[in-house]
């Protein structure tokens, strides 16, 4: 690991640069996040958060040192590359910082702590380079999981972003307010320091593309490591209430497979020293008679196990999970702000396109684009259960804000301005009943039936007739009239402007055939 001193004294341009060139990401859009108010009992801080497609100016990487605005960053770009990842500990009252800070150092590892905004911690780690995104992910999952804190978040969320329209998501940013900051690194003494030295802390931290390759996670070695990971994470941290008869199950499975003699011993062992207060005899006697009755699968899907998992490395193990199906975590659902909303998922690490709500409702619609996408058919859960799935992920969906015109509303009334300046025109009132438009004075007349089921409809529009019908009168200010001799129905718009079109002509390009 590279030594570091404390720099000469920086410009303030200086350190602008100096902070964009380590926290860079996706350019074409940020994150906004407006903080809510504290319940004052330490939990964290509840706030509205949502993705702005709006390119990220040298403005706006000064607002968030200056504590003008905090800028959220994604560390995906395009290329489906990355510069830093970050292990966010969702920790918030009395964290202790320093003991995070010793483990990480008796582990070797070239990770910086972070107080987040919150209280918690950021884990980073730094590149010289970009890097893959999916090779930072990896690395990531292997430490958390050697720090204790399996069921943390990853940043890079993604592998890859599926298309130039998704854009991932997106991290706080440490040091907003510059050095009067709350979100501050720490020294490997665990004390807090100021922007300048956390750069001199960098330059001794990060890694090149081939050393972060290289980088070796060494795991433990404890009784329990041929089965899930998860269980050696239970006996280091300790099981609280409310899951120490889930734990106690799925120990049971793993104790079955290695022992089958005498598996009720080890479950009785495993009670004494896994949890925080152990289950009462009566509780252990009930769990091992279901355990007698029949050989059951692990509880993967339930908490503890669920914030422990490893799949990955489950997979590798001997009393692992194997090659089980077992159903994918989902997380990070993304909302696609318009009046049809579309989305995007997390699947077990991979990225996930839907383009309509009903794939959140019917279990079958999401199973099939999980097959078309990630080449993966989940296995089928009760109704109750997948309610419950994606309840969760609703509640905790992030707002991503869609390009400026390209929303529902845009979209609606540039395909209007065009049915109505570019489509067949009519010399009366009565001609529009086969379509087209009729234009007099200020007004464009037409009928709406032919709008939405000749042209709409043509152009793939997905908002049903009566919602369509609705937002043409709210937002383009149309209004209903009877016209001519038949007192025709039609809908009546405010004239658009014609606009001028520049003819270009179309030259032969060999290299196009």
């Amino acid at each position: 690991m590279r030594e570091w001193r404390c720099p000469l004294k920086l410009t303030a341009m200086e350190k602008l640069r100096k902070f964009i060139d380590i926290f860079e990401g996706l350019n074409r859009a940020h994150g906004v996040t407006i903080v809510g108010e504290s319940n004052g009992n330490g939990s964290k801080i509840k706030g509205k958060s949502f993705v702005k497609r709006e390119i990220i100016t040298q403005q706006h990487w000064l607002d968030h040192l200056e504590g003008k605005a905090s800028l959220g960053v994604i560390p995906i770009n395009d290329d489906n590359k990355c510069k830093w990842g970050c292990i966010d500990i969702d920790s918030y009252a009395g964290f202790d910082h320093k003991k995070l800070i010793n483990k990480i150092k008796n582990l070797k590892l070239p990770l910086i702590v972070f107080r987040s905004k919150s209280g918690g911690a950021h884990v980073f780690l730094f590149t010289s380079d970009y890097v893959s995104a999916a090779l930072m992910q990896d690395k990531l999952n292997e430490i958390r999981s050697v720090l204790g804190y399996g069921g943390s978040e990853v940043f890079p969320k993604q592998r890859e972003l599926k298309s130039k329209d998704d854009t991932g998501n997106f991290l706080n940013l440490p040091y907003f307010n510059g050095d009067e900051t709350t979100r501050y690194a720490f020294n490997n003494d665990g004390e807090a320091i100021n922007l300048e030295d956390f750069f001199a802390l960098h330059t001794s931290n990060y890694l090149d593309a081939d050393m972060l390759k290289n980088l070796k996670i060494k795991r433990p070695e404890t009784p329990y490591s041929d089965g899930p990971p998860c269980i050696e994470l239970m006996i280091q941290n300790r099981v609280g209430e409310g899951g120490r008869n889930n734990a106690l199950f799925h120990y049971g499975v793993y104790a079955k497979s290695k022992w089958p003699e005498n598996w009720k011993s080890k479950i009785i062992l495993f009670n004494e020293s896994a949890m925080e207060q152990p289950l009462s005899d009566t509780e252990v006697n009930i769990i091992t008679k279901q355990h007698d009755k029949k050989d059951w699968g692990y509880k993967c899907n339930d908490q503890p196990m669920c914030s422990l998992c490893d799949k990955k490395l489950c997979k590798t193990r001997k009393f692992g999970i194997g090659q089980e199906i077992m159903f994918p975590n989902l997380t990070d659902l993304q909302v696609v702000n318009l009046e049809e909303p579309y989305y995007y998922m997390n699947v077990d690490g991979d990225r996930l396109y839907l383009d309509s709500a009903k794939h959140l409702t019917n279990q079958v619609l999401f199973q099939e684009e999980c097959v078309k996408q990630l080449r993966f058919n989940p296995p089928t859960l009760k109704t109750n259960e997948w309610k419950q799935k994606t309840n969760i992920l609703l509640e905790g969906a992030e707002i991503t804000e869609p390009a400026e015109g390209t929303g529902t509303k845009d979209i609606l009334k540039n395909y209007l301005e065009d049915y109505c300046l570019n489509r067949v025109k009519k010399d009366d009132f009565e001609d529009l009943k086969n379509g087209g438009t009729y234009t007099k004075d200020e007004y464009h007349y037409f009928v709406f039936d032919n709008f939405f089921h000749q042209y709409l409809n043509r152009r793939h529009w997905k908002i049903q007739y009566q919602r369509t019908s609705q937002m043409l009168k709210d937002h383009l200010h149309c209004f209903t009239k009877r016209v001519g001799k038949t007192k025709l129905s039609v809908f009546v718009v405010t004239r658009f402007d014609k606009k001028l079109q520049t003819y270009k002509e179309k030259t032969f390009n060999k290299d196009n055939y």
